[in-house]
Order: structure tokens, then sequence, then C-alpha cells
């Protein structure tokens, strides 16, 4: 009979322990779940084909070390002239 005793004490165990681990679980879950993200610093551009975009300033950042050609005058006007022409 002693045997059927520690039997049910080890099943008790068991279960506190996995309720416990279970709860400790979904606590965390709903905690990354409701955690808010950090509100970043965006970028106003347009895009080639006018639109306006909000980019990140940590992407501008990462693009720092590549060679940059400035856009001329003429160049902007061709593409402003471009978009409003009727297309054939």
């Amino acid at each position: 009979m002693k045997q059927k005793s520690t039997d049910m004490g080890s099943r008790r165990k068991f279960l506190s322990l996995g309720l416990l681990g279970g709860a400790g679980l979904l606590t965390q879950k709903v905690e990354a779940m409701t955690s808010l993200p950090e509100e970043e610093e965006t970028v106003s551009m347009l895009t080639a084909d006018g639109k306006l975009v909000q980019v990140s300033k940590k992407v501008l950042e990462q693009t720092k070390g590549v060679e940059k050609e400035k856009t001329r005058n003429e160049d902007i006007l061709n593409w402003t002239d471009s978009l409003y022409k009727p297309q054939k």
C-alpha cells in the first residue's frame, strides 16, 4: 500500500510542476506580445515613381559607406516631365 501513496505523491508533484511550468510559459508569451516596439525615427523620401515613403534612419545609416552620385537638376526635370507625358 505504501507504493500507491508514493505514486500518488509523484503524480501530484508532476502535475503541479507541469501546471506551474505552463503558467510560466504563458506569462512569458503574454509579456512578449504586449511589449511595445520602440518607435523608430523615420525620414520622408520620394520613390522613383513619385510616391512618398517613410524610411527608417537605421537603414539610411547602413548605406553611408556606399558611394552616391548627386542628382543633377536636369535629371530631376526630365524625370518629372516623363511622369506627366502621355504613355504610348
